[in-house]
């Protein structure tokens, strides 16, 4: 069984691939989608002339379609979604492959973070758990995902993620949605598989209305879009300490990203 990383980078963040590549482990891999928006005058790192790595090329941007040019040329067995600032231990890797053989059921593992000091970058659960029992407020950022390769898996919403006109994140979230819905076994296991950054785009709610946006547009994809407007409007009042006029703007926000994914524009 080969465990393949998805590296997805753009422009000059290839310079920062060498970082993640560990020394060479019999049964795993690396892929990178080396995006590229217009003339890009950049040698392509010599630390990535090995032959467990794979380089390929994308011109445009978006984070959604990156990933999915990864996914369409991935040769791996288990699949582990990767960006150019994570680093991970070999005996996390081979943990990644060990749980894939002792769950032979499950189509795709959702594993935990840390950052550089150790510390977890969110709270997670401390049990495992299936995708339609997790627990309220559960999201997983992409480089907590792994999975079989599989005809069945969806590709990632190219409305969503960095680089997109409208949605600055939660393309992660809609492709576990979608996946779950064809009939995918998902289960999350609280074992750490990687190191990364803490602070990512989900969590500028407050300060970013693409992310905003991102929030009713994932939540319309989930629920439907009338429960997606009531559960705006629960999320918009939960920051009771914020200005009435601050509050509103944020549902209004939300309510842009419905109107979104209904109509195909804000």
């Amino acid at each position: 069984m080969i465990l393949e990383l998805l590296i997805c980078t753009i422009n000059e963040g290839v310079r920062r691939v060498p970082n993640i590549l560990l020394p060479q482990v019999e049964n795993v891999r690396y892929l990178v989608s080396w995006q590229q928006t217009g003339t890009v005058n950049i040698d392509l790192p010599e630390e990535l002339n090995r032959p467990d790595v794979r380089v390929i090329t994308l011109e445009g941007r978006g984070l959604a379609a990156n990933r999915n040019n990864a996914l369409k040329n991935a040769q791996g067995d288990i699949l582990l979604l990767s960006d150019d600032d994570t680093k991970y231990k070999v005996e996390n890797l081979q943990n990644i492959l060990k749980k894939f053989r002792t769950y032979p059921k499950a189509d795709i593992i959702c594993f935990k973070a840390v950052d550089a000091e150790g510390e977890e970058i969110k709270q997670y659960a401390e049990q495992p758990f299936i995708y339609a029992k997790r627990p309220k407020g559960t999201f997983f950022s992409s480089c907590e995902i792994a999975f079989r390769k599989s005809s069945n898996l969806p590709s990632f919403d190219e409305r969503f993620g960095l680089g997109s006109q409208y949605l600055a994140c939660g393309e992660e979230e809609v492709f576990l949605e979608t996946a779950y819905k064809k009939g995918l076994k998902i289960i999350f296991l609280p074992e750490v598989v990687v190191e990364t950054n803490s602070d990512t785009t989900g969590k500028h709610f407050l300060i970013n209305a693409a992310v905003r946006r991102s929030k009713g547009a994932v939540l319309c994809i989930i629920y439907g879009p009338w429960s997606a407007r009531l559960r705006c409007l629960k999320k918009a009042m939960q920051y009771d300490k914020l200005p009435l006029q601050q509050r509103i703007k944020f549902f209004e926000d939300m309510i842009q990203g419905i109107h979104y994914i209904q109509y195909g524009h804000l």
